[in-house]
């Protein structure tokens, strides 16, 4: 299995490689789609429409608002009018249901969600100011996730795939299923919609701070932390194959 937190000079270039020429693929897919982009502009910019059609006039200045009457018979305006909060506690509320949301999403991931690990902590570790979460009960879940097929480049079967991951049950029993969405096949040059694809099952358990899943190959997430709001977990995973991969999982 390979280091869970740093991967050798070799393994970074294969890495390189492999965003360099998804990257290249994403800004060709780019360019193939602004001819239709500038047809639209072209219409929405047709002189067919005077100033004055195209700009909202502006409206007359009357109140938002009509004057109420209180019970005391005097008239203001609703603004004036007490309200059950006072603006303080309404963003103190706020404040609390932001705080205290589930982090859980299945939204699709991409390239952009995993810029922390492939640039920064593949190499270099977890931040020093990352949060160790060590009870499995706030992990529970769904989250984006990655994984980075032969990152040291020694199978010649280098690729990165893109997937939902949804993590169910307790400490002493646990499922991780896996939604596979994209993968991007780095000696063809190509990504592949993976989206029909059956969702893969592992079952594990939660032991002193450690994921193990096993299910078509095996997997082990050996750090979870927060930082800033999200929730991290990296680590590693090793295929049917035989070809070591590594793993990164983060929400929302």
């Amino acid at each position: 299995m390979i280091n869970d937190k740093a991967m050798d000079s070799g393994g970074k270039k294969v890495i390189t490689a492999i965003l360099i020429a998804l990257n290249l693929m994403m800004l060709v897919i780019g360019i193939l789609t602004i001819p239709p982009n500038l047809q639209s502009a072209e219409v929405n910019d047709s002189p067919g429409l005077s100033a004055e059609q195209t700009v909202p006039a502006t409206p007359p200045q009357e109140e938002e608002f009509p004057p109420v009457a209180t019970e005391s018979g005097s008239v203001v305006k609703p603004e004036e009018t007490d309200s059950s909060l006072s603006i303080e506690e309404k963003d103190t509320n706020l404040s609390m249901e932001e705080t205290y949301a589930s982090l859980s999403t299945e939204k699709r991931p991409d390239l952009a969600d995993f810029l922390w690990y492939t640039e920064e902590v593949a190499y270099d570790g977890l931040p020093s100011d990352a949060n160790i979460i060590d009870n499995i009960g706030s992990l529970t879940g769904s989250w984006k996730a990655l994984i980075i097929y032969d990152p040291n480049n020694e199978y010649d079967a280098g690729a990165m795939e893109f997937l939902n991951v949804s993590l169910t049950g307790t400490a002493e029993s646990l499922t991780l299923t896996l939604d596979w969405y994209q993968i991007f096949l780095a000696n063809e040059g190509e990504s592949v919609d993976e989206t029909d694809m059956e969702d893969s099952v592992f079952m594990g358990k939660w032991e002193n701070g450690d994921l193990w899943a096993s299910g078509p190959g095996t997997i082990h997430l050996a750090q979870f932390y927060e930082l800033n709001g999200k929730q991290y977990a990296v680590g590693t995973m090793d295929t049917p194959d035989g070809t070591p991969a590594l793993m990164a999982l983060v929400r929302p």
